[in-house]
């Protein structure tokens, strides 16, 4: 490469040399601005005269007005070496910034501003974006004039190729921009394609489709989300126009409104005092239940026991899972369940044996009674009776014993307490194992001086499971981000040749794509409402392997270059 003669460091010649560097400086600058510009129009504009016109007078517009001092300074050894320091930056920015993402992705990252940001200077594609290329354009162009200066023999062989190298890497870019593609894939289990959708430029948005020279069948798919990490966070609710919210007369206070916006998220760790920063509030978790449910007790010698509200709790088991119910008898719409599709009828109870069901044991039902289906829970009796389709039947009621509803096998009930007043039923929270089922915490909160006061927090976010602070914007919830975000995804693809036999199979997880004949194939995308479906990127790059040769001619280049002095210096020749 061109080298500097003057060695001298007088004032002068630094003067001179930083007069050098500042003029390619603006050179180059200026080149960035105006490849910007001409690709964000070529990719703003759907018109195609538009599209092509616009950048290509933007182009020309630098060709033009820069010829003479590019002329001046492009065989300079500022211009190599900034041009080659340039080139380092953008690959660093690609290397260290994520490239060809989903615009979700980079809103996720980076947020919607960055993103945006991002997308404009061509950082999410860097190795495509036209700026990029420009400093190969360029530099090639100081290399050429540099190179056309030396004498060409032998000894200036090293010299030569160490020069034409980065032009060969340049045409590689090249070959890839005219020839290569991004796209995707998108395949069912058991599905084959040969299909592709192409992405559109460096953007993710499908432009076109291609097809590929064998198919690819989707063997199997899976995905894991991290585990649930829970934290009590504190949220802060921005006023808007409307008035403060005012408290109640419970003391509760209505959910303020505006926009919700998070302070802080604290582990879970109980009797650990926090305060509200800026406030007087504080509080502190007592108890945290990885599975919360009731814990129901009741006097095991209740003969005496007047029939004051009597009740029965079961637990009941349908097709969605098993929850605890409790039936009061005397308090109306609290005694049935009237769920034909899942329990097959109505589950009724009552302390006391109705009209209507003595009536059918007397052999003279109510007709309209009559048409439902029932499974009626008799207190005083300790008896179940069973009206399906027309007939009656029954049997004892006893506890912890699993009953199945009438024509719905394995959905059905079991007794736990069968109780004359419910006033004596006392329950206390419980978690049913340390699984992450229904994590429940329990919290108190105080002002400073004041009394607490309890709350149980659960995930779901303003749909009920929060706790607004009295007379303040601020409200506690449970929740969990970390179990929103996918651990890792998994694709078995098999390559099938133009008789469908596998050639080859491998999986594919995020950083471990899949090589078959220049074609890359990566973990791209999924859907987490269908189990099946996987998204397959697919890169085809043939100047890659170009770009690998340029990069060999280098290293050759070099090697000569410095072999041959160390013979001169050596008095080799």
């Amino acid at each position: 490469m061109a080298n500097v003669q003057n060695t001298n460091s007088s004032p002068k010649n630094n003067d001179y040399q930083t007069r050098g560097f500042r003029r390619v400086t603006g050179l180059l600058a200026a080149m960035v601005a105006f490849a910007l510009l001409a690709q964000n129009l070529h990719e703003g504009f759907s018109n195609v005269w538009l599209n092509t016109i616009a950048p290509l007078s933007i182009v020309l517009a630098y060709s033009i007005l820069f010829f003479k001092p590019l002329k001046r300074s492009i065989d300079t050894p500022y211009f190599a070496t900034l041009s080659l320091l340039c080139i380092a930056v953008g690959t660093a920015v690609g290397t260290f910034v994520t490239q060809n993402e989903l615009p979700t992705v980079f809103a996720q990252r980076y947020g919607e501003a960055g993103s945006s940001i991002l997308r404009f200077f061509q950082w999410d594609d860097v190795f495509h974006s036209w700026w990029f290329v420009g400093f190969f354009v360029l530099m090639a162009g100081s290399l050429l004039k540099s190179s056309w200066k030396k004498k060409f023999n032998r000894e200036n062989l090293g010299f030569h190729l160490a020069h034409l190298s980065p032009i060969i890497i340049l045409l590689g870019f090249w070959v890839d921009y005219f020839y290569g593609f991004r796209g995707i894939i998108q395949l069912e289990t058991g599905q084959s394609a040969n299909v592709v959708r192409v992405y559109n430029g460096s953007t993710n948005y499908i432009g076109d489709s291609t097809e590929i020279p064998f198919r690819i069948r989707l063997d199997h798919f899976e995905f894991e989300k991290h585990d649930p990490d829970y934290r009590i966070q504190v949220w802060r609710t921005i006023q808007e126009a409307e008035p403060h919210a005012q408290p109640t007369a419970d003391g509760h206070g209505h959910p303020a409104t505006g926009t919700p916006e998070i302070v802080a998220s604290m582990p879970l760790k109980e009797a650990k005092i926090r305060r509200i920063y800026g406030t007087d509030i504080y509080f502190r978790l007592n108890e945290f239940y990885p599975n919360f449910t009731f814990e129901y007790t009741y006097p095991e010698v209740n003969d005496t026991v007047e029939a004051k509200d009597p009740g029965v709790l079961l637990n009941v088991k349908t097709p969605f899972g098993q929850a605890d119910v409790n039936l009061f008898s005397n308090r109306p719409g609290r005694n049935t369940i009237a769920d034909e599709n899942h329990l097959g009828g109505w589950l009724e109870f009552y302390w006391e044996a109705p009209e209507n069901l003595t009536q059918a044991i007397n052999g003279q039902p109510d007709a309209k009674w009559a048409e439902v289906n029932r499974t009626i829970l008799v207190g005083t009796e300790e008896k179940i009776y069973y009206w399906v389709e027309g007939e009656l039947s029954s049997e004892p009621l006893q506890a912890d014993k699993f009953y199945d509803f009438p024509l719905r096998e394995g959905i059905g009930f079991t007794m736990k307490h069968l109780y004359p007043d419910a006033a004596y039923l006392l329950s206390t929270p419980v978690s049913d194992g340390e699984e992450l089922l229904n994590p429940v915490a329990k919290v108190e909160v105080w002002r400073k001086g004041g009394p607490g006061e309890e709350a149980y927090l659960y995930p779901g976010g303003r749909r009920g499971g929060t706790f607004q602070i009295e007379g303040a914007d601020y409200f506690l919830a449970l929740e969990s981000f970390r179990d929103m975000e996918t651990k890792y995804y998994r694709s078995e693809l098999s390559v099938l040749d133009e008789n469908d036999e596998v050639v080859m199979s491998q999986s594919v997880v995020v950083n471990e794509p899949m090589l078959h004949r220049g074609y890359r194939f990566y973990q791209s995308d999924y859907d987490p409402n269908n189990p099946n479906y996987s998204g397959i990127g697919v890169s085809h790059e043939p100047g890659l392997y170009v770009v690998y040769f340029g990069f060999t001619v280098l290293v050759l280049g070099c090697l000569m270059m410095f072999y041959g002095r160390y013979r001169k210096q050596g008095g080799l020749v």
